[in-house]
C-alpha cells in the first residue's frame, strides 16, 4: 500500500507542470504593464468617491455673436507710390492685413482719433502682416513710414463710420 502511495506521488511530481525546473521567465517575459482603473472624474481630494459634473458645450447665444464686419480683414495692398485700402472703414475693433506687393520694403501706420501705431518691422517684397486696431468713428491716415515713401504718394486719408 505504501509503495502505491509513493507511486502516485511520483507521476503528480512528474505530471505536475508546475513543479517542473523553467528557465528564468523575467529575462523572456513581455514587460508588465499597468492600467489605472479609476475613473477620471473623480476629485481625489475626497478620497474619490465624489465626481466632477460634466458641464455641456456652451450654445451660442446671439448676443454673444461678432458681427461680420468684425471679424473680416481689411486688405491692404502696398505698392511703390500707393497705398490701396477701403476709402471708408468700420468702426470697432479692426484687423488690416497687409501685403508688399511692391519691389521695395514697406511698412503701414494708421495715425488719428488718438491711435498712432505701425508694424513693428518692415515687409519685404512678398510678405504680409496683420495689425489689429479699435478704430472709432472719424478721421484716419494710413501712410507708409520707410524712408521718403510718404512724400512720394504712400499716404491715404480713410474715413471710419
Amino acid at each position: 500500500m505504501r509503495a502505491l502511495a509513493v507511486f502516485i506521488a511520483s507521476l503528480l511530481l512528474i505530471a505536475c507542470p508546475g513543479n517542473r525546473r523553467r528557465e528564468d521567465e523575467s529575462k523572456t517575459a513581455l514587460p508588465k504593464t499597468s492600467t489605472t482603473t479609476t475613473n477620471p472624474q473623480t476629485v481625489p481630494e475626497r478620497g474619490g468617491k465624489t465626481m466632477i459634473p460634466i458641464t455641456p458645450p456652451a450654445r451660442e447665444l446671439p448676443s454673444q455673436r461678432i458681427n461680420a464686419a468684425a471679424r473680416q480683414l481689411i486688405q491692404v495692398q502696398l505698392i511703390e507710390d500707393e497705398i490701396r485700402i477701403p476709402d471708408t472703414l468700420p468702426a470697432g475693433h479692426q484687423t488690416f492685413h497687409e501685403a508688399n506687393a511692391g519691389k521695395m520694403n514697406h511698412n503701414f501706420a494708421i495715425e488719428g482719433n488718438g491711435i498712432a501705431t505701425k508694424l513693428p518691422s518692415d515687409l519685404l517684397r512678398g510678405d504680409t502682416a496683420d495689425i489689429a486696431v479699435d478704430l472709432t468713428p472719424g478721421m484716419y491716415v494710413v501712410y507708409c513710414p520707410v524712408d521718403k515713401h510718404r512724400g512720394r504718394g504712400m499716404e491715404r486719408r480713410v474715413t471710419v463710420r
